[in-house]
């Protein structure tokens, strides 16, 4: 086999030449690669805000129907009061309410439809939660209330109440044997990097039934 040796005036790739066209490829690998990164950390975004969205809204549409469900029977305030704290950034309020098959965790109890609920974020956490128990429940005797987390990541929980002498939203609740008008409830969720705000605001109002069941017809709800 005969090898052919190059002439010293054929053209050839100098060593600054191969080493370019390598800087050039080293340099379009990491174009691909930060592209490719980029395109990936966007879908998980995107994927991340459309789910907090949707658990934003289902956490204010479970708020929204148990406010239109509230009941209150003016013969046993004991029962059926209306709670509202709304000190510091998380809000909390507790009622009875008449609810649908369709709420969250009805099938634990029963076919009972008239329960209390609770919405609160516990103290030290960003979950907001709804604790139901039945009315006829003693707590103090070991009863537990079945817990639900609505959504996570929860930096505010405000409730505001129409108030029909001032014409205008108030920040307090005082009347437990009574049920408010109007509603407005706002939900924040995350934090925004500039301003000590949460990232993504969601507000309803809502308005409650206005009028009381009457002590004479609580017995005959019951027997129902």
């Amino acid at each position: 086999m005969r090898i052919r040796l190059r002439k010293a005036d054929e053209p050839a790739f100098t060593v600054l030449e191969v080493m370019v066209a390598v800087l050039m490829f080293a340099i379009i690998i990491t174009s691909l690669h930060s592209t490719w990164k980029l395109i990936i950390q966007s879908t998980r975004s995107a994927i991340r805000s459309t789910t907090e969205a949707q658990r934003a809204r289902m956490a204010m549409r479970t708020l929204e129907n148990a406010l239109v469900s509230a009941t209150l029977f003016s013969g046993n305030p004991k029962l059926y009061f209306f709670q509202a704290e709304t000190s510091g950034q998380f809000a909390a309020i507790s009622f009875a309410a008449d609810l649908s098959d369709s709420f969250p965790g009805s099938g634990i109890f029963g076919g009972e439809k008239i329960r209390r609920v609770s919405f609160y974020v516990p103290p030290g956490g960003t979950d907001l939660v709804v604790d139901q128990t039945s009315l006829l429940a003693n707590l103090e005797m070991g009863g537990e209330p079945s817990t639900t987390v609505l959504a996570r990541d929860v930096s505010l929980f405000q409730l505001e109440f129409w108030d029909a002498q001032q014409r205008d939203f108030a920040t307090e609740w005082m009347s437990t044997n009574q049920l408010p008008v109007i509603v407005r409830v706002t939900l924040g969720f995350g934090k925004s990097l500039r301003l000590n705000e949460p990232s993504q605001r969601v507000t309803r109002i809502v308005r409650l039934p206005t009028v009381a069941v009457p002590r004479e017809a609580q017995g005959l709800l019951r027997t129902q």
